[in-house]
């Protein structure tokens, strides 16, 4: 007997969610080299400068012992970290917080229009000294700004990464003057690499902030091989245009029936 389809209506969103930009296996390939060289000096000093951890009871009992003997010798002062390392940033959270800042400054505020008319009315008429305040400020949302985010595991669960792509949109909108961020998803065998070159034992979420010492071949090469993230929704020919609910249509069959009939189980 012939199974019969069952009808079932699914409510979803009307707003279409971002998706993350593919890119060819060579273009990955020149983005990992490029990336990793540019992440070595942190690795190395990590190595040279970084003793690992012995655990809480190590430290109390140096800090025990340098009280009871104030005439030892201090510590070796600890050379400064590369200055590359101040422009990334590592871990899922800790770049989801900065994207949510940023996000939040893109965020139209309609109660500053006078406001924002009267400062762009001043702009236009900047002295030598306006000029160098307004460079400041470049550089200061340079430096905030993400220009790239890698990811090393496309095997993790989409529930941890679907953010990431209408955040960043919106992050980048706050950043008008600057490149929109980019995301770039690397094959599952690259996260050895960047742990290697970085010193760390895992490393699923990086984020290259704008700016960042000897890292311009390879934000050029990402800015030329990836897309910008599109939010249709967001774009200005959509706001304020309605759209209706979508309702997926989904042909399904239903299993046959179970009945127990003293104490026994039918199909």
């Amino acid at each position: 007997m012939d199974k019969k389809p069952k009808t079932i209506f699914q409510l979803d969103s009307s707003f279409t969610s971002a998706q993350w930009p593919e890119i060819s296996a060579n273009d990955q390939d020149t983005i990992l080299e490029l990336l990793c060289n540019l992440l070595t000096p942190i690795g190395q000093h990590r190595a040279t400068n970084t003793a690992p951890s012995k655990g809480k009871r190590f430290k109390k009992r140096k800090r025990l012992e340098a009280k009871l003997n104030p005439t030892s010798q201090p510590p070796a002062p600890t050379p400064p970290p590369p200055e590359i390392s101040s422009h990334v940033c590592i871990g899922l959270n800790s770049i989801t917080r900065l994207l949510a800042t940023s996000s939040r400054l893109s965020k139209p505020d309609t109660s500053c229009e006078q406001n924002q008319n009267e400062s762009a009315a001043g702009l236009s008429s900047l002295s030598s000294s306006g000029k160098e305040v307004a460079t400041i400020k470049h550089e200061n949302d340079r430096v905030k700004h993400f220009s790239v985010i890698f990811t090393t595991r496309s095997s993790l669960p989409s529930a941890l990464k679907t953010h990431l792509p209408l955040l960043a949109h919106t992050a980048s909108l706050a950043y008008p003057s600057l490149p929109a961020t980019r995301l770039v998803q690397l094959s599952d065998g690259t996260e050895e690499r960047l742990c290697t070159a970085l010193g760390l034992p895992r490393v699923s979420f990086l984020g290259l902030k704008g700016g960042a010492p000897h890292a311009t071949s390879l934000v050029e090469l990402v800015m030329a091989v990836v897309k910008e993230i599109e939010v249709p929704w967001l774009s200005t020919e959509e706001i304020g245009k309605y759209l209706p609910a979508k309702v997926n249509v989904i042909d399904t069959f239903v299993g046959e029936k179970v009945k127990r009939e003293g104490g026994k189980t039918k199909k």
